[in-house]
């Protein structure tokens, strides 16, 4: 399952969360998000229960890409125990997300 988030729920579904999270930046116009849509489920999917998987759209979080240096969509952050662990950016493959972890 993927968690679509707003930028006021980041400290309590990723920073706060229990699980490692792969967090999304995408955006609605952005063709690369719509290829990654595929690949981001099937992650969420195979890692159901051990990996919280949330979306964000870059049209509502400008402060939170500021803050973590993103400048282009679709960007994946991974973290565990609220800290950045890992980043990757573009159209990538689900391997490429699982090694984040």
């Amino acid at each position: 399952m993927i968690t679509k988030i707003r930028p006021g729920q980041f400290e309590a579904e990723v920073r706060d969360s229990q699980q490692p999270v792969l967090l999304e930046f995408y955006a609605s116009w952005c063709p690369r998000c719509a290829m990654m849509e595929d690949v981001v489920e099937e992650f969420a999917s195979a890692n159901r229960g051990k990996i919280k998987v949330c979306r964000i759209d870059e049209a509502d979080a400008a402060l939170l890409m500021d803050q973590y240096g993103i400048d282009r969509v679709p960007t994946f952050l991974a973290f565990s125990s609220g800290k950045l662990t890992g980043a990757v950016v573009g159209a990538v493959s689900r391997e490429v997300l699982e090694k984040l972890f």
